[in-house]
């Protein structure tokens, strides 16, 4: 009995702790580019660990087809249209201030619902939630930072610099870089074991920039990938991925060796799907990078969590989820009532195989929109006529429902009007440039096809 009574006790202390959480995104990432997603140019056997140990969600969106708005999306738990973000800040405008350009000041950031909490919140790598004195990660809450304020930069040191691109940290006054995909992955180690004997909990944003452009690999990660195709970019582009599988492969280590394995959610995502032009691949998905087609909006997600038992590993979740349940879902496992303005949603009955309800997505910026609802999507594009599929089993959006289903795709349109209106106006908007191009990407956007591997006799 009194083995029995420890036993118990152990238990319940096992789960009156607060997790940990890390999420671990990439940016630019092909959702067809991992080989536990059907990559066999490209292996991940550290990415593909999370799959083995917990859940591949193969139905998993973010908040836009972009970076920027779709990192706040995720940091907010809310759709970026309800504060007037709909783009990247890709021009910047005479008539704006500087400041327009961050995730606005009245949106409540991932670290500041958790400090009353307990928690210590870091982020390590790409910021590009603004650049201005107010609107950096610590004045947003995270208690370490090192990393970069804008949207992308090279990987190895550079000379010239600006605020945008060069290393920054608040506890280390003369960062350096060699390679930052290694880098981002040695710092973000650094905070893990700094929180050794410490009770409080932490959540720790390891935010890549890779495989980003400019494609800059390790040479041994180049020659690895050039063994595998003879398309030299491709081959560029698959190395940076094997750069962040080699990162994630040491962070996962870090956590098994500091006794955090058991108690700490981890989870590894894309910013956006693949940029096309890059060479990604968002197989079997149509479109990529910035369009609303499932290869802009839908990504891999794999989930880890030991110290829940109902989480079976291995499993496949084809249900919906979505960038912005991270936040309601921690906030749960802390017994907080979730806000009633967040827009995501406790993904934890989800990922053990519970039926859960249809949800409704949004996805907007100032050229084209979009709504799902369950696995009806309706999007609307201008100058085109209006688009709708069943993705549950039309995935790769080939087959328009629209000319025989004019009645549901009337309520659609009516559900995304009424949010469109009733959110706030965009920020800022894109530039002229990128929108035209864009325009052409949705006219010729089709479904994805896996790149074959070369042979060992052709290489």
């Amino acid at each position: 009995m009194a083995f029995v009574a420890l036993f118990l006790c152990g238990w319940v202390d096992c789960y009156a702790v607060s997790p940990n959480m890390v999420i671990m995104m990439a940016g630019d990432l092909g959702y067809g580019d991992l080989s536990c997603m059907g990559s066999q140019q490209i292996q991940t056997p550290n990415i593909d660990s999370l799959a083995r140990d917990g859940v591949l969600c193969s139905r998993a969106y973010v908040t836009a087809p972009m970076c920027s708005p779709s990192r706040m999306g995720m940091l907010t738990g809310r759709f970026p249209k309800r504060f007037g973000i709909t783009n990247n800040p890709n021009s910047k405008m005479d008539y704006l201030g500087p400041t327009c350009y961050g995730l606005p000041r009245s949106e409540q950031c991932f670290p500041e619902y958790l400090k009353p909490l307990g928690y210590t919140s870091a982020i390590i790598g790409k910021w590009h939630l603004g650049e201005e004195p107010g609107w950096t990660p610590i004045d947003r809450g995270f208690d370490t930072w090192w990393g970069f304020l804008g949207g992308g930069r090279h990987y190895t040191a550079r000379k010239r610099l600006n605020r945008a691109t060069e290393i920054v940290s608040n506890y280390d006054s003369n960062p350096t870089v060699t390679h930052l995909t290694d880098d981002i992955a040695r710092e973000s180690i650094r905070f893990i074991e700094s929180r050794q004997g410490k009770k409080e909990p932490f959540f720790l944003f390891v935010s890549f920039n890779a495989p980003h452009t400019p494609h800059e690999p390790l040479p041994e990660d180049l020659q690895v990938m050039l063994a595998k195709t003879s398309d030299k970019k491709r081959a560029k582009y698959g190395a940076m991925i094997l750069g962040v599988d080699r990162a994630v492969g040491n962070i996962l280590k870090a956590l098994d060796r500091s006794g955090y394995r058991e108690n700490t959610i981890v989870a590894f995502l894309s910013d956006n799907g693949g940029e096309l032009r890059a060479t990604a691949c968002n197989a079997p998905l149509r479109g990529g990078k910035r369009l609303h087609y499932e290869g802009g909006v839908r990504v891999p997600l794999l989930v880890r969590y030991p110290a829940d038992s109902r989480i079976r590993p291995g499993s496949v979740c084809r249900q919906v989820v979505s960038s912005l349940d991270f936040l309601p879902t921690l906030l749960k496992l802390n017994e907080v009532k979730v806000p009633g303005k967040l827009d995501g949603q406790d993904m934890m009955p989800t990922l053990r195989g519970e039926s859960v309800a249809p949800r409704t997505l949004f996805w907007c910026t100032d050229y084209a929109a979009a709504i799902m609802h369950g696995s009806v999507k309706y999007l609307t594009i201008p100058g085109r006529l209006p688009e709708m599929y069943d993705i549950a089993n039309d995935p790769q959006e080939e087959c328009n429902l629209l000319p025989n289903q004019a009645g549901r795709a009337s309520q659609l349109a009516e559900q995304l009007g009424e949010f469109q209106t009733s959110t706030p106006p965009m920020r800022f908007p894109d530039s002229s440039t990128w929108s035209n191009n864009l325009m052409h990407q949705y006219g010729t956007a089709t479904p994805g096809v896996q790149p074959p591997v070369i042979s060992s006799k052709n290489s």
